[in-house]
């Protein structure tokens, strides 16, 4: 057996031990194809905000669209995609918050190039509020920007990001909760 054989042979053998035991706490996508947010909260003092999330574009709607014609007000961004099902789960939260929420709702539409799904997701849960296409805007988010659907960022009412939620949102008064806080803030 050749050297190289016989560490490949003996490899396998090394690694079980690790594998069983389950040394690793990083869990898998499952059939997903892409990592779940974990419902967790961070909320950013308005001493440690960065600066202004600038983001411009066109909604679905095909009108253009400046997230800076919104400062003085909270904004709620939602990043989804049609093809989300987490998306989907929180869809209805997001919708009756928007109508009950003291903030602008924006919707920010990600990775997702079926438009037609887009327009039919929104239909369906009645969201009224507008959806940006992302042309690469998640990166206004800094250091903040999603890996995945849906996130939820609560902008305080100088723009900056003052909350962000990584997975679906399941309590629009978590999410009122925050609004109040980052109208608070200044």
């Amino acid at each position: 057996m050749t050297r190289r054989r016989r560490a490949t042979a003996v490899l396998p053998l090394l690694l079980a031990p690790l594998l069983l035991s389950g040394c690793s706490g990083l869990q898998g996508t499952d059939d997903a194809n892409f990592t779940f947010g974990d419902g967790s909260i961070a909320e950013i003092p308005a001493s440690d905000r960065e600066k202004p999330v600038e983001m411009t574009g066109t909604s679905l709607d095909e009108e253009p669209f400046d997230l800076a014609d919104l400062r003085g007000q909270v904004v709620v961004l939602n990043v989804w995609a049609s093809w989300c099902n987490p998306c989907r789960d929180e869809a209805p939260v997001l919708d009756a918050a928007s109508q009950e929420v003291d903030a602008a709702f924006v919707g920010l539409l990600f990775k997702d190039e079926n438009l037609g799904a887009a327009e039919a997701f929104e239909r369906e849960f009645g969201i009224d509020y507008p959806t940006i296409l992302d042309e690469g805007q998640v990166l206004a988010l800094g250091r903040y920007a999603p890996t995945s659907p849906p996130s939820t960022y609560v902008l305080d009412k100088q723009g900056r990001v003052a909350a962000v939620i990584s997975g679906a949102l399941t309590s629009g008064v978590t999410l009122e909760d925050l609004v109040t806080e980052a109208a608070s803030d200044g």
